[in-house]
């Protein structure tokens, strides 16, 4: 059974993988992985991901790769997206934050507010916890996530696996729990 990962495994994994890379890549941390990451809670089941590359090599040696580290360090790493569920914004990728660079991979946490989006929809109490972590730690404010969902929700396509009246539903009422504890106030 592969273990959890924390913070100092996702730096080991990141760090392994960017000393027997070969070519460049960019690879976005999503979800919890971020969290994590950040330092703002302890361990996480999978590091998501999404990885993206100027040179078709490139992925496919990262794939191949990936497959060795997944055993070789016992984590359990995927691919897995906001975009897999939500319709994000076309310039998710360019709006994602930099992080840190270890040899070929270039690190970056996927674009937080899309990410804050995609947990309310989920909905699951550790997901909600995660964006009152994201905001309480200034990572994420609630305008740019507001200001995310208003370009999100006009999009015609990507709704197959949630609805957008709940999606705003769950967001007002992350909203209402984020007042409740002080970290959002009135227009913000």
């Amino acid at each position: 059974m592969r273990e959890y990962a924390e913070r100092k495994r996702i730096d080991r994994f990141l760090r392994t993988l960017g000393r027997r890379l070969k070519f460049p890549i960019r690879l976005y941390l999503v979800g919890g992985s971020v969290v994590v990451d950040m330092g703002l809670r302890t361990a996480t089941i999978d590091i998501d991901y999404v990885v993206d590359a100027d040179e078709p090599h490139a992925l496919e040696e990262f794939e191949r790769l990936i497959r060795v580290l997944k055993n070789e360090l016992q984590i359990n790493a995927e691919p897995a997206s906001p975009a897999d569920f939500i319709p994000v914004p076309v310039n998710v990728l360019s709006r994602s934050p930099y992080v840190r660079t270890h040899g070929k991979v270039s690190v970056y946490y996927y674009d937080l507010p899309s990410t804050v989006i995609s947990k309310a929809a989920r909905g699951a109490e550790r997901d909600l916890a995660d964006i009152e972590l994201l905001v309480q730690s200034g990572a994420v404010s609630w305008k740019d996530v507001e200001g995310t969902w208003e370009d999100m929700r006009k999009s015609p396509r990507g709704w197959l696996r949630h609805d957008p009246a709940e999606i705003e539903r769950k967001l007002r009422m992350v909203r209402q729990r984020l007042e409740g504890a002080g970290l959002v106030h009135g227009l913000e």
